[in-house]
């Protein structure tokens, strides 16, 4: 069942306190706040690319793919502790 944006909030809220105050012995709250920020990565590769289908192959929607994909797979080798290079699209 989809959670609330209040109930969302709240659990991120308490996942942020929870890291903060070492007390995640079983890593829920890293794996939250790892998908949220690896969900709104995709969540704008996503937006971009139904705009991308939409309207055609425009070059500045195509050029804003490619940079919010790259972002996203910036952000993966980040949080993996790897350089983006090493990364591909599976």
């Amino acid at each position: 069942m989809k959670p609330s944006d209040d109930q969302r909030a709240a659990a991120i809220a308490e996942a942020e306190r929870l890291r903060a105050a070492g007390e995640d012995a079983h890593f829920l709250a890293r794996t939250l706040l790892y998908q949220r920020d690896r969900l709104q990565h995709l969540e704008e590769v996503f937006r971009l690319t139904e705009r991308l289908v939409r309207f055609g192959q425009d070059e500045h929607e195509h050029a804003l793919l490619v940079k919010a994909l790259e972002a996203a797979r910036q952000a993966e080798a980040a949080a993996q502790g790897r350089e983006a290079g090493e990364l591909g699209l599976a």
